[in-house]
């Protein structure tokens, strides 16, 4: 399970700080699956912390700086912050 929340907030963090547009990550998500072994390696799965299609309020940026947080993980929280409102 926890997999599945690492990979979610991931890829909601490369959405929100611009890293991919959300077609493109799915793109991207895509193209690796092709590269990947294992059918059920989650790091190509497109799931989201905060579904594509809702605004990201301050409250779930920060949970995501929380995770960051303890997986020290602090240019992560870095960019998430500069993007609270």
């Amino acid at each position: 399970m926890d997999n599945f929340i690492d990979q979610a907030i991931w890829n909601t963090y490369q959405v929100i700080t611009g890293i991919y547009d959300f077609d493109t990550l799915i793109d991207h998500l895509e193209l690796r699956k092709e590269e990947v072994e294992d059918p059920d390696d989650i790091s190509v799965m497109p799931v989201f912390f905060v579904p594509p299609d809702e605004v990201v309020c301050n409250e779930d940026i920060d949970e995501m700086i929380a995770y960051y947080e303890d997986l020290e993980c602090y240019e992560e929280c870095a960019e998430l912050l500069k993007i609270k409102k």
